[in-house]
């Protein structure tokens, strides 16, 4: 049976994550690395605001590019407005962020609801995974549209303007992004008269890493990087990424695992829903150094931030290419090498897979929830311990945030000493 599944984790790495990936920046371009505004205090008082949800930005694409055409800036403005500002929630609002640009980042699936509370936005458009029913009652509350796209992933109370299931129809796509524009405009106007609350938290955040970008920056070749970890300038390198998990404090694991980390000169990657606590607490800026240990904040110089934000949930993908060209540079397979994977919140199925990947690659695997295996004690060890011999890797969980970071850090120091660094 652990074979198969591990066949299933190969196909859902090359699949769905690798494919998906590669799809992505064939359609709408490769990262590009760029400053946004984060948190709620970003939200705009007298712009059609419009939230972009979900993991499917095909028809998200189309309607932020339309919204900035002159019929639609002209639209907004003869309904009182400055302008169309667009939101992320979730990988499709990453995705348009480092795409498209002029998208703000404001929280994952789980704080969702949160930001519609504070009456600000206009149209919430949904398409699929990690979008929840107890958004359309918060959504009522505030006279917030809330329209689905997707066909198989509907709402009740929602209104629907969405392409098939089989996907024929996407030449459809500009005369649904236009209906959903002149629908955002009509609620704008209809909800004058809605209180906005709008928290004065903000931040700069630095976004859209990958391994095209690095390249560029360190001068054509991804050499530094493997040189300040084989020097000791960086400890290691982990990817931080996963879903947030409602049976803990909210975001709490992720932030207090990063403090300790960066703290002892580890470098992370960031990508997913992990990535907005970062994001909005100012670990993906350039001032985020101060978080940092000496040697880690000399690294970075004056322009690099602690944390690389890499994108959405399939960028694990970006994350692994990068991840590749520095064990390239140093001549080391992934597993002797201080690299791992932490998933402090894990929570769904594509958490679980994702950490899954990893581990088959030979990254070691950390996280503060236990995997949803406890009803079967041969497959729980063998998924905790038993698959070391496999893949050279295996899965760590400690409740305690603390603790798994200091786990992580005697982890890497035991691989360093193996490897004969200092």
């Amino acid at each position: 049976m652990m074979d198969q599944f591990f066949r299933l984790g190969i196909t859902f790495s090359m699949n769905s994550v690798v494919g998906g990936s590669i799809a992505s920046d064939c359609l709408f371009g490769i990262p590009t690395r760029s400053t946004v505004k984060a948190n709620v205090g970003a939200l705009k008082k007298d712009f059609v605001n419009i939230a972009i949800h979900g993991h499917a930005p095909m028809l998200a694409v189309e309607v932020i590019e339309m919204a900035r055409t002159e019929k639609f800036v002209a639209l907004a403005k003869a309904a009182g407005a400055q302008g169309i500002q667009f939101y992320g929630i979730c990988c499709s609002g990453l995705s348009s962020m480092y795409r498209l640009g002029g998208v703000i980042p404001l929280s994952n699936a789980n704080g969702s609801e949160l930001v519609v509370a504070t009456g600000a936005l206009d149209l919430w458009l949904a398409d699929i995974q990690e979008v929840f029913p107890g958004i359309m009652d918060v959504a009522n509350c505030f006279k917030t549209v809330v329209v689905t796209t997707n066909e198989s992933n509907r709402l009740p109370g929602a209104e629907h303007i969405g392409y098939k299931r089989d996907l024929s129809d996407l030449n459809k796509l500009p005369e649904l992004a236009e209906k959903i524009l002149v629908r955002a405009i009509e609620s704008h106007v209809n909800r004058r008269d809605v209180k906005r609350h709008i928290p004065p938290y903000e931040v700069e955040a630095e976004v859209g890493f990958g391994l095209e970008y690095l390249n560029k920056y360190y001068g054509g070749s991804i050499q530094p990087i493997a040189d300040a970890l084989r020097e000791g300038k960086i400890k290691g390198i982990i990817n931080l990424a996963g879903c947030t998990n409602t049976r803990i404090v909210f975001e709490k694991a992720i932030v207090d695992v990063a403090d300790i980390l960066l703290k002892n000169n580890i470098l992370v990657f960031t990508n997913g829903c992990a990535s907005f606590p970062m994001t909005k607490l100012g670990y993906c800026s350039v001032k985020g150094q101060e978080k940092c240990g000496a040697s880690l904040k000399a690294f970075l110089g004056a322009d690099m931030p602690p944390v690389w934000h890499f994108g959405e949930c399939i960028d694990n993908a970006h994350a692994v290419s990068t991840f590749a060209a520095i064990a390239g540079a140093l001549g080391h397979p992934f597993k002797d090498l201080p690299f791992a994977e932490v998933t402090p919140e894990w929570s769904n199925e594509k958490g679980v897979g994702a950490a899954l990947a990893f581990r088959m690659l030979g990254f070691d695997s950390y996280h503060c929830v236990h995997a949803p295996v406890q009803g079967a004690k041969n497959v729980r060890d063998f998924l905790y311990g038993g698959t070391r011999e496999i893949l050279g890797s295996c899965m760590n969980v400690d409740p305690d945030p603390r603790k798994l970071a200091q786990m992580i850090l005697a982890d890497f120091a035991d691989a360093r000493k193996k490897l004969g660094w200092n």
